[in-house]
């Protein structure tokens, strides 16, 4: 899905990890850039209302972001990646994906977020910092399949310190998700796929997606587990309006 989409499209969807955000920003972008008149670079007047979207959102309570999901391999964010965002000032987002991820120069940075460029470099450094404080698998795909594979065979393969994160819970410690994560191993019908790059799972009740489920793999152990199990949400990832 992610994978077809123009350049201003996936700069919306990083900047606000939700589809539909992420086309609303796209469209009142070019609405603001026909009623000036005047030229202007669409990814810039992205960025720009993607920032007023993060303000007002930073008063809402948390929600899981809108993953990718595939059953081949694909490049965007994975939910780990996407739930460090979220967890991110406006400012800091903006800053970390216009560099780190489109590779924009402060000096482009700096007049979005209100900053000298200087100023824009120490907001990307605090949000990199945080991002990448987030555990990170160690191995592709195949590698990581075979340990969700594992896990799922009912083998002892969390990591001691591993994370779960849903809409609803936040745990850490084998001993406090490993009994919540056996749900999966217990459910009816599981089939594999890829959630924004990493090996995932989709729970399905009479062939009707309910749940998505994506791990994390560090040195053979899974090191984190991230769950949509609202089923609004799930519905809205396989059928987009």
């Amino acid at each position: 899905m992610i994978g077809e989409l123009d350049q201003e499209n996936k700069l919306a969807y990083r900047m606000l990890g939700r589809f539909a955000e992420a086309a609303d920003a796209v469209e009142e972008a070019r609405r603001k850039i026909r009623k000036t008149g005047e030229p202007s670079w669409l990814s810039t007047v992205v960025a720009r209302v993607s920032l007023t979207m993060l303000r007002a959102r930073a008063k809402n309570g948390f929600e899981m972001p809108d993953p990718v999901v595939s059953k081949g391999p694909n490049h965007e964010p994975g939910l780990g990646v996407l739930t460090a965002l979220d967890a991110l000032t406006p400012d800091e987002r903006v800053a970390y994906v216009l560099h780190d991820m489109f590779e924009e120069p402060f000096e482009q940075v700096a007049p979005l977020i209100g900053r000298t460029p200087l100023g824009a470099l120490q907001v990307e450094a605090r949000a990199r910092k945080r991002v990448e404080n987030r555990p990170v698998s160690d191995v592709g795909l195949l590698g990581q399949r075979e340990v969700v594979d594992a896990f799922m065979a009912g083998e002892d393969v969390l990591d001691p310190d591993v994370t779960l994160r849903s809409e609803e819970i936040w745990l850490r410690g084998a001993g406090m998700v490993g009994p919540k994560a056996a749900v999966l191993q217990n459910a009816p019908c599981v089939e594999p796929a890829v959630v924004g790059g990493e090996a995932g799972l989709v729970s399905t009740v009479e062939g009707r997606p309910v749940a998505l489920v994506s791990f994390t793999v560090r040195e053979r152990r899974i090191a984190a587990i991230h769950a949509i199990t609202d089923r609004e949400h799930v519905r809205r990832l396989f059928s987009p309006e």
